[in-house]
Order: structure tokens, then sequence, then C-alpha cells
């Protein structure tokens, strides 16, 4: 049953009954651990070792914050000549110019055969001829057809004007017996008169005619009464008639009783009628001739302007001579004497002033902007050329960075258009300062900073002195020190950090100070008279602590 216990309690209950035991085998395990991380990385030092001190030279330099891009030489502008669509069939009769040649804006640089299309501007031209002669004689004919139409047409409205007023009654007359009629045209008093009367004589007309129907009726029926009766309101209404006709008078105008007033009315309708058809038929001449003028005219117009054709024609013609459509080095060309046109025939650059097309990273776009100076260096010359970022592409290309073009300053720069160039785009520069590499300025635990100045030796043997300095502007690479005690020509330890450069097995009597304040880099066997032990790798002098 115990054993059965102990089982159970398994590798658990053992570390619970031997607890002491347990920590301590745990302590020994940790200490193994340890040293065996320390031997290995003694071994990697070891094998990793060197020894070398870089330097610097301290002169009064510029300290420039730059950005670093390249790119391609492009000409500062280019234009094409092409042969227009209206003549990539004619064949090109003469070259004028080679590749290299320079030109000037409108300088011929081809020419191409213009027999054909020279004939059909002359077929053009006639045909134009023909049109606007065609179109004149109408016109002309238009014009005179007008003249005659209305000449004729005035002639009948003149007549018909002229019987409407001749009647002899169209006076005004103050004499007349009745007042009803003064102060009216004897036209006017006819006319009264007539509708005056018209309507009553019709009325008995029309009874008269019903009445003797009705008495033919009763004279064909026997019926002798009533055919008597009716003759006596025919012969009452004839009375009327009569007596109607004959008050319808107007002795003034010679005119007695109602036939020769109706006569009178009937020829006056009859004139007015036919002025009125002369007005319409003046009026209707007038505007057909006018019609007939206006499109002759316009038609005339159109045959004396350029035909299209022809100018299209022309237009070909003058497309025939190719030329320089800026001023520039013919830089490519395709034409061939006795060959058509077809796509550019040539290229002009200009190359005298250039540009470097390059791409700027997006990490660095932000801190650029147009007008900043550039140097520019290339294989096609050994100096450093000058130029102007004018151009910053304000949105990304596929690949996130960001096109940008730097204009070259001056004619003369010795590049050359489709190399390759290096560009350093200048953000700032400061003139006439010291200046070191970055890793050169140390910091102690105060906060103050320092450089390593050479004070003797050669080689892995050289002493420094740590001399104090200020920190000023600074690039990727380097930055501006300051410092009273800083002279022109020191030698300037390229980094503080003491363990770049020394060997890295090193003990601490391979770094020691000595008693003048010197550091002492190398053999601990060499080490000179009078130098006290600092601490080990890492320590600055003045004591540990140091970078």
């Amino acid at each position: 049953m115990a054993e059965k216990t102990q089982t159970r309690r398994g590798p658990l209950g053992w570390v619970k009954r031997h607890k002491k035991l347990t920590i301590f085998l745990v302590i020994v395990l940790v200490a193994a651990l340890v040293l065996v991380n320390v031997l290995g990385k003694t071994g990697k030092a070891t094998a990793d070792s060197y020894q070398f001190v870089r330097t610097t030279v301290l002169t009064k330099t510029t300290l420039s914050d730059t950005v670093s891009v390249t790119g391609t030489v492009k000409a500062g502008s280019s234009a094409s000549v092409t042969a227009s669509d209206s003549v990539k069939t004619y064949k090109v009769t003469a070259v004028n110019v080679a590749v290299g040649d320079t030109v000037r804006k409108g300088d011929v640089i081809a020419t191409l055969d213009t027999t054909d299309v020279e004939k059909q501007i002359a077929n053009a031209q006639l045909q134009l001829s023909d049109t606007q002669t065609d179109a004149r004689k109408n016109y002309t004919q238009a014009v005179e057809d007008q003249t005659t139409n209305l000449a004729t047409a005035q002639e009948n409205l003149d007549k018909a004007q002229k019987n409407y007023d001749t009647l002899g009654i169209d006076d005004y007359y103050t004499s007349m017996a009745s007042a009803a009629n003064s102060g009216k045209t004897n036209r006017e008093i006819v006319t009264d008169w007539y509708t005056r009367y018209a309507e009553e004589i019709a009325g008995y007309e029309n009874t008269l005619a019903n009445l003797n129907i009705q008495l033919t009726q009763a004279q064909q029926d026997g019926d002798t009464a009533r055919a008597d009766g009716l003759k006596g309101q025919i012969e009452d209404y004839q009375n009327r008639e009569s007596i109607a006709k004959g008050q319808c008078s107007i002795p003034e105008l010679g005119l007695q009783g109602f036939d020769a007033v109706s006569q009178t009315y009937n020829k006056i309708e009859q004139y007015r009628e036919a002025l009125e058809q002369a007005q319409q038929s003046y009026q209707n001449s007038a505007t057909s001739a006018s019609r007939s003028v206006d499109n002759a005219e316009t038609k005339l117009e159109q045959s004396q302007r350029e035909d299209d054709t022809l100018t299209n024609l022309q237009t070909a013609l003058e497309n025939c001579t190719l030329t320089a459509t800026m001023d520039g080095t013919i830089t490519a060309l395709d034409a061939t004497v006795g060959a058509v046109c077809s796509g550019t025939v040539a290229t002009i650059q200009d190359v005298d002033n250039l540009t470097v097309e390059v791409t700027i990273p997006a990490s660095s776009v932000g801190r650029l902007k147009t007008g900043l100076q550039c140097n520019i260096t290339s294989d096609a010359t050994d100096d450093t050329v000058t130029g102007t970022l004018t151009r910053i592409d304000p949105v990304a290309n596929d690949s996130g960075s960001f096109g940008a073009t730097v204009t070259v300053n001056g004619q003369d720069s010795g590049l050359l258009v489709g190399i390759p160039a290096k560009v350093e785009i200048v953000i700032s520069a400061k003139d006439n300062v010291f200046t070191v590499p970055r890793d050169a300025v140390g910091t102690n635990d105060d906060g103050s900073t320092y450089v390593l100045r050479k004070t003797g030796g050669e080689g892995v043997d050289m002493t420094f002195e740590q001399v104090a300095v200020t920190e000023g502007d600074t690039n990727d690479y380097y930055v501006e020190i300051t410092g009273d005690d800083l002279n022109e020509g020191d030698v300037i330890r390229a980094t503080a950090d003491l363990t770049q450069g020394i060997e890295s097995g090193t003990s601490d009597s391979d770094m020691q100070v000595m008693e003048n304040g010197d550091l002492y880099v190398g053999d601990g066997s060499n080490m000179p008279e009078g130098a006290v032990v600092v601490g080990g790798p890492g320590g600055g002098p003045g004591g540990p602590g140091g970078q």
C-alpha cells in the first residue's frame, strides 16, 4: 500500500521531499550555462580580433545636407517633324539636313514631290472659277428679273388704283342736301345708300317670289278666290318695292333709283377687288423676286469663298515642305530621297539646355522643394556640373517614388543626352566649419560632448586626449563641431567608441591613461611609464563611463 502511494507521488513528490537539494542543483545548472555563454563570447571575440585606429584631420570645409539620386540626361526640349496624313503617300525629293546639324525654327528639313497635288489644285481652281462665273450670271439675272417683275406688278397696281380712284365719285361733297351724307366720300355715300335699301328690296323680292309660287299653285288648283287674293298681295309688294327703289336715289351724284345706285356700288366693289388683287400680286412679286435675288447672292458669296477642297489641297502643298518646328540639333533622321514618309521624319532636340530626369525616394521627397541647387556628375565629364531642381511630381509613380527634373545650369556642361548621371540635391550648406564623422563625438555621463584628439604615436600606438566640443548642424554622416581648443590640422579619432579599432581581446592593461591625461592604446608591455589603468574596454578618458 505504501509503494502505491510513493508511485502516485512520482517526481513531483521527490522534489517536495528534497527541496534544498533541488535548489542547489538549479544554481549549479545556471552557473554552468553562464560559463558556457561567456566562454563562447570570448572565443568569438578572439576569432574576430583586429587592430587599427581610424582618424580624420580637422579642416575648414562645407557641411552639406543632401539627397543623392540618379537619373538620365535629357534634352531641355524636343520636337518631332512628321509628314501630315495628306502627304504620307508623296515621295521625298530632297533632304536638306543630316544628324548633328543645328537648325532654326522654319528651316527646311525635307521636301516632297508636289506634282500630283499641283495638278489637283489647278483642276480645283478651274472648277471654282466656273462655279463663280455661273453664280455671278444667276445673280445678275435674278436682279434683272426682280426689276422686270416688280415693274409689271407696279404697272398693274397703278392701273387698278387709277380705276378705283377715277370713278368720278371719290371726292367729298359738302353741299349734300341730307345732313347724313355730309363729310363722307361719294364712295361711302353710295355704299351707305346701297346697304340701307338692298336688304329691304331683297326682302320684297323674296316675298314676291314666294307669292308668285302660291299664285301659280292656286291657279292650277282652280282656286279663283285665293288667286285673286294673292294677286292683290303681289301688287301691294310690287308697289312697296317700287317706292323703295325710287327712294334709293342720290340726285347729287346723278344716281336715280336703286338700280343706278346698285350698279355704281357693284362697280366700286369690282374695282376695289381688282385693286386688292393688284396689291397682293405686287407684294407676291416683290417677295418672290427678293427671295430669288437673295438665293442668287448667297450662292455668289459661297462661290467667292475659299473652296474647302482647294483649301485642303493648298494645305497639302504647304505640307510638302517639312520644316523645323524649333531651334535645336537634329538627333534622328528618317528621310530618304525617293521613299515615302511614314512616322517621324526628324527629331530635333535642344542639346544646349539639358535636364536630368531623376527619381526621388518617398522618404526624401518631403525634404525637397524646387529651386534647390544640385551637383551633377557623370562619366562624360570629370567636373561637377551645377543644376537646379525645377520640378517634382505631385503624385508618386507605381514604385512609390517621385519623378523630378533637374535643369542643368549653363550650356557648356559637357554632359551628353542619354547618359546616366548622379545628382546630389543640396538641401542646406554651411561653409567654413569643422566637421567630423558623427561617431567621432562622444558623450560623458554629465551630457557634455567631446572628441579624441591625437597627441602622439602612430598606428595602434597613437595616444589621444579628450577635447570638449559643441555639436552644430549635421547630416547623415557628419556633424559640425566647435570648441575653443580646436585647431585646423588636429587629428581626431574617427570614433569615440574605444572598442572600435582596438584588438577585441585586449585586457585592462591595453587601454591606459597616462599621468599627463593622454590615452594610450596598444600592447600593455609597451605602456609608457606613469600610465594608470582606466578600467577596461569601453571606458573613456578620465574614468569609467565614457563612450
